[in-house]
């Protein structure tokens, strides 16, 4: 395996490592070190050589690189597949078996990926689908705000790196102008007033084709190119590191400020289904709970806990 000098490379990316500093480092020879990195690049890494001077990592292959996450993120394990089931699933086995927070399970294709209510989501090659485990110290309750964690990372991220605006649809999906682009799951366990765990799932439409089963599209549609998934998924890490810690402070204000700011669902009018119960009317906020604020059309203002969103008039 090549993954000991690869991660030499990565740590050092931004200058040459010499190939006597790496096998001293490794206890193996030059001419090892020299293989490794010949594997490397036949799996799609390109890398510089130069006499002298050593090797420089310059680009990735459009797969996810768990050594690079590792070290940018400091999410660890990082356990990294070709294809599962769901992210989530094997996440939730991993917090039942005591796992520690910040677990991260990342996979190119998922095979039974799931959104809301159980509702499948089309995962193929080229997205980001991941899962993490966290294990909170709070109460459940305030649960449901680790939604709005999530979206402000992912939003602040997409932000950053290309310049995008994108919108939340409450309670948990990200769109760009009308169109899907993301999707949040959030699975508890825990009792009356104890957090077990909390998995976070997250799917993401990035270099794949958009899915042709719902209105969405790809950050490669947004901005013209394929994008580099591991900057994109160490982003998000990064930016849920800070968000998550405004959430263990209790500074929920911050955390809804930002989500209002990115809502396309406050001041519009909306049907809310839950649980074979329907209600209409204009959203008029979501509180510092997360909780949906709706006029009703008798004048009635209801809080709204959990409930499928749908638009009675385009976006």
């Amino acid at each position: 395996m090549a993954k000991d000098v690869l991660t030499f490379l990565i740590d050092n990316r931004d200058s040459f490592v010499s190939g006597e500093y790496i096998a001293k480092k490794l206890g193996i020879s030059r001419q090892a070190v020299s293989k490794k990195v010949s594997m490397l690049k036949d799996d799609g890494f390109v890398i510089q050589s130069k006499t002298n001077r050593g090797y420089r990592l310059m680009s990735f292959p459009d797969v996810i690189v768990p050594e690079y996450i590792v070290l940018e993120t400091n999410f660890k394990p990082v356990f990294h597949h070709e294809t599962i089931d769901s992210t989530n699933l094997q996440a939730r086995k991993f917090a039942l078996d005591g796992f520690p927070e910040r677990t991260l399970i990342v996979s190119e294709v998922q095979t039974s990926g799931r959104g809301r209510m159980g509702r499948e989501w089309q995962s193929p090659k080229g997205g980001l689908w991941f899962s993490f485990i966290l294990r909170p110290r709070c109460i459940p309750s305030i649960a449901p705000l680790l939604n709005f964690v999530v979206a402000n990372s992912v939003a602040k991220a997409m932000d950053e790196l290309y310049d995008i605006n994108l919108k939340m649809k409450w309670p948990n999906d990200i769109f760009y102008e009308g169109k899907k682009l993301c999707g949040i799951g959030i699975l508890v366990s825990s009792d009356i007033d104890l957090m077990h765990y909390v998995v976070i799932g997250i799917g993401i439409n990035v270099n794949n084709p958009s899915p042709q089963s719902v209105d969405s599209l790809s950050v490669k549609d947004i901005v013209g190119k394929e994008v580099d998934r591991n900057i994109l998924l160490a982003n998000i890490l990064n930016k849920f590191k800070e968000e998550y810690t405004l959430f263990e402070r209790n500074e929920f204000d911050k955390i809804m400020g930002y989500a209002r700011e990115i809502s396309n669902t406050i001041g519009h009018e909306v049907r809310v289904s839950f649980l074979g119960v329907e209600k209409r009317g204009i959203v008029t906020d979501i509180d510092d709970s997360g909780a949906l604020m709706l006029e009703e059309e008798d004048g009635t203002l209801s809080k709204i806990l959990a409930g499928d969103v749908d638009f009675l008039r385009h976006l």
